[in-house]
């Protein structure tokens, strides 16, 4: 049994620790830096993972890397990797000629030389779904804004203990997606694709994304010749300039990019997705389905988009779909770390709840500040209308609040969303807000008798009348469900407001505000509440009422 250091490299840095086979503990870099999507590895990172798992550096087994960038953005000597015959590494690494094999090197921290291997970094975003899914066999699809056409897209299985690769389908919609944020006039791709997730459902689907849907379900392998070379923008652009009806470089500026138009081409771009994604679940399932177990794992930041993860709920032939919360590159560093566990030392699986992969952040010590907290007296608050900043144990891992980093507010409230976007989270005024249920009690109030652990799905709202402030433009909502053995002190606070009125739901939001990360430490949340509008601040069983 082995202990593994993930690391992740990129251009959104992140730290975890796999003991035994065992998620113990990750966290991404911009939540301690507090810089957006903060690239590369620090000391202060790998030592908070370190020093939550009780670990020192020289215990570690072996690190892993989803695919390695060569250029940290901190400190370009620290660590460095090395050949295995003794040449620094200065080019990436992000794609071993095997996408099923590693690329063995060594790691150097200050001198502390380890074993470090690289994987493949979409079968690092399978690997982080498919072993927290607690599944003994799966296919898996991996999907993200990359851009060569090996790097965009990946159809691999899991069995028992280890994964293996089957063929690259050359699916770009994840890119193209991304490429519409900022034609959009929305901005960058890797900030703001949620926030086209959040305009399409006010617009109205194009005929021309229908009529070319069977060409936009096509592998890129397949049409590339009819572009420049393997990295070329051509093809998106091509996409853009059928769907928005302008020529292919024409950008769209910001004060335009939530107008009729633009919620049409989002809704196109959305539908497409949606369509493309079913398609290629689709052909996986022919692919696999004797031996599959009727399980798919979805990886890659794309399958952060809860409508075309639901989607391929309902529609694609999958008995279950399953998700790690951290869709995005920040948790390539889990699926490496597991690749290395299973493939190198050939660790068991080990039962991961959703508690598990939720939080897995470090707890910080309680801070003395206003009165012991009173559940009654918080749900009241939110009852007469107020938001309260919610902080509780261990932060959640990904970019969704899970009930440790919320806002929480009354869904019953029809302007809250105009409110938190405005006067809290000063974001565009279409965003949607999710609500939080109680698990059992989510088909009472959403066309949904699933799981939803980590907001990954959506769901038609039941009884919209009665909760306006989390019900989107098109009746719908992208729900976290919630049971009491994964957040008892969340689940209660939702129990208590039930009895207030009726309800077992509340908004939950992030703790942040726009282009700030989840807040991490007590004093980012003391911040918070100083600088906005809140009626409480709740830091584990502390609370301070205005």
């Amino acid at each position: 049994m082995a202990i593994v250091l993930g690391l992740s490299m990129g251009h959104d840095g992140a730290a975890a620790i796999v003991r035994d086979g065992k998620l113990v503990c990750a966290v991404a870099k911009e939540r301690i830096n507090r810089k957006k999507h903060s690239g590369g590895v620090t000391k202060e990172l790998v030592h908070y993972v370190l020093d939550h798992a009780g670990l020192k550096l020289d215990q570690i087994d072996a690190v892993a890397c989803g695919g390695y960038d060569a250029t940290p953005q901190d400190d370009p000597h620290w660590p460095v990797v090395y050949e295995v015959g003794g040449d620094r590494v200065t080019a990436p690494i992000m794609y071993p000629i095997d996408p099923g094999g590693s690329l063995a090197h060594v790691i150097d921290f200050d001198g502390l030389r380890k074993p470090f291997h690289t994987f493949s970094h979409h079968m690092s975003h399978c690997a982080a779904a498919y072993y927290t899914s607690n599944q003994a066999q799966s296919a898996c699809f991996s999907v993200d804004a990359s851009g060569p056409i090996h790097l965009t897209s990946l159809f691999s299985y899991g069995y028992g203990n280890r994964m293996f690769p089957l063929y690259i389908p050359g699916v770009q919609m994840g890119c193209v997606y991304g490429y519409f944020c900022e034609m959009l006039g929305l901005g960058p791709q890797i900030n703001k694709a949620g926030t086209l997730m959040g305009l399409a459902p006010y617009g109205t689907v194009r005929p021309v994304a229908r009529e070319r849907i069977d060409f936009y379900k096509k592998s890129i392998h397949e049409i590339r010749h009819m572009w420049q070379g393997d990295y070329d923008w051509s093809y998106h652009r091509a996409i853009w300039g059928e769907l928005s009806g302008y020529a292919p470089h024409f950008r769209f500026n910001r004060e335009i990019s939530d107008g009729r138009e633009s919620m049409d081409i989002a809704a196109s771009i959305q539908f497409v997705l949606e369509e493309v994604l079913i398609h290629w679940s689709t052909e996986l399932y022919k692919h696999t389905k004797t031996y599959n177990g009727g399980n798919l794992c979805l990886g890659g930041g794309t399958f952060l988009n809860c409508d075309a993860n639901s989607e391929i709920q309902d529609r694609a032939p999958f008995d279950r779909v399953f998700h790690f919360p951290a869709c995005g590159d920040e948790g390539v560093e889990v699926g490496a770390a597991f690749l290395c566990a299973g493939h190198i030392f050939d660790d068991p699986r080990v039962f991961h709840s959703a508690a598990d992969i939720c939080y897995t952040g470090r707890e910080y010590d309680t801070p003395q500040i206003g009165v012991p907290l009173d559940l009654g007296a918080v749900a009241k608050v939110i009852s007469e209308g107020g938001v309260v900043a919610w902080y509780q144990g261990r932060s959640e891992f990904g970019p969704r609040a899970l009930g440790n980093r919320s806002i929480l507010g009354d869904p019953r409230r029809a302007d809250i969303k105009d409110y938190l976007n405005t006067r809290i989270k000063r974001r565009e005024w279409f965003r949607p807000f999710a609500p939080v249920v109680l698990r059992e009690k989510a088909n009472e109030w959403f066309y949904f008798d699933r799981e939803s652990p980590f907001m990954l799905h959506k769901a038609p709202v039941r009884r919209p009348k009665e909760i306006p402030g989390v019900t989107h433009v098109d009746g719908s909502a992208r729900l976290q469900t919630v049971r009491r053995e994964d957040n008892p002190r969340y689940y209660d606070l939702i129990v208590e407001f039930e009895k207030i009125t009726g309800v077992p739901v509340l908004v939950n939001t992030s703790l942040n505000v726009n282009n700030e990360p989840l807040a991490e430490r007590p004093e980012d949340a003391i911040r918070f509440f100083e600088t906005t509008e809140a009626a409480a601040l709740v830091i584990n069983d502390r609370m301070i009422l205005r």
